[in-house]
């Protein structure tokens, strides 16, 4: 991640589970490139969809 899309949010990626937070910047990227949307909104639905996965919602 350190050389990512999303570098400059390694503070909001922090807080997160290492597991919650690999699936969250997945997700983060794919969001981002096939819905060309903003960084910031790929990264609120990438770590939300982990999380539900996560927690089998």
């Amino acid at each position: 991640m350190k050389d990512g899309l999303f570098k400059n949010y390694t503070k909001r990626f922090n807080i997160l589970d290492e597991n919650i937070r690999e699936l969250a910047v997945k997700y983060a990227e794919e969001h981002y490139r096939k819905n060309q949307c903003s960084k910031e909104e790929a990264l609120e639905r990438g770590i939300v969809k982990a999380e539900m996965e996560n927690r089998k919602i």
